[in-house]
């Protein structure tokens, strides 16, 4: 009998129990249906990026340990992006100087020059400079007291490649023989010049120092330590600051300076040509160049350089 009463009732308790069931599942739906309405809006997994890249941050002991490598703020040099390293200022005003000078078929200017040769001082000469540069050609024209009315031309090919000198009235023989021929390297004609009459010009000067230049930039200084100065003020330009190299010889680095010296050469800051170029040797000044009254273009031609034209009586 207490079977019969105990099996209804077990049925009616589970039915009482899986109706409770499916109440507190179906509340709980809603309850959770609740929460996602109200939290912030997540991915669909349709939308989502397969085999995307996950970074990872760097654990905390990293980031310090760089943190402490990192060098001093004091010495970190601002440095813009993609920003190159610029050519050092002698590059440059060897780069302002050649392009000027490669515009340049043929020019005119004033010399002023002082020199020591073989120990003795020479007096100060003004010459007006006319130069074409193919082919190479150079008329000197002496217009100062020292050797007033001597000319010398040259021209490369021509006259077995001998100076053509027209002597001045101060020149021994000039009254016998007013007009002579010299090699360049002639010891007579070297004995009253540091340089020959081949270098002379700004094509020279600015060869010259494109290689002291090159040498620098590559730690050489087998040719003498160069540095720039800046611009600077030089009573020969009194209108405008010219810019101002250094070059430091040592011993061996120039044979007209066995003993060392120095040199300093000065660029004209607009059209870039040098100037202005003046030497020491331990004993003082050797040499001063001095160029000034440019005219370019000059217009000069083959005759402009012919002796027998020019020096007619």
């Amino acid at each position: 009998m207490r079977l019969k009463l105990t099996y209804p009732l077990m049925l009616v308790t589970a039915l009482v129990c899986v109706l409770a069931g499916c109440s507190q599942q179906r509340f709980s739906n809603l309850h959770s249906d609740r929460n996602v309405a109200a939290g912030p809006p997540t991915l669909s997994p349709a939308l989502s990026i397969p085999n995307a890249p996950v970074s990872q941050a760097a654990p905390v002991e990293n980031a310090i340990q760089q943190a402490t490598y990192a060098p001093r703020r004091e010495n970190v040099k601002p440095v813009e992006p993609n920003q190159q390293p610029g050519p050092l200022p002698l590059t440059v005003l060897y780069q302002r100087a050649a392009q000027r000078y490669a515009a340049m078929d043929s020019y005119i200017y004033r010399l002023r020059r002082r020199e020591v040769v073989n120990g003795k001082k020479q007096p100060e000469e003004l010459i007006r400079v006319s130069v074409l540069k193919e082919p190479f050609s150079v008329h000197l024209k002496w217009l100062g007291e020292k050797g007033k009315g001597r000319e010398t031309i040259f021209v490369k090919g021509k006259f077995n490649d001998q100076m053509q000198i027209l002597l001045s009235k101060d020149d021994p023989f000039s009254i016998f023989l007013p007009r002579i021929s010299k090699a360049p390297d002639d010891s007579m004609v070297r004995a009253h010049s540091r340089h020959p009459i081949t270098e002379t010009g700004f094509g020279p000067l600015i060869a010259r120092f494109g290689a002291l230049a090159a040498a620098n930039e590559k730690g050489d200084t087998s040719g003498g330590k160069a540095t720039y100065l800046g611009q600077v003020d030089r009573p020969e330009f009194k209108d405008k600051k010219v810019e101002a190299v250094h070059q430091l010889l040592q011993p061996g680095n120039d044979p007209l300076f066995p003993n060392g010296g120095q040199r300093w050469w000065f660029f004209d800051p607009q059209d870039g040509l040098p100037v202005l170029v003046i030497a020491h040797d331990p004993t003082g000044e050797v040499e001063y160049y001095c160029h000034d009254k440019i005219i370019h273009p000059a217009h000069l031609r083959d005759n402009d350089f012919d002796p027998d034209r020019l020096w007619k009586k």
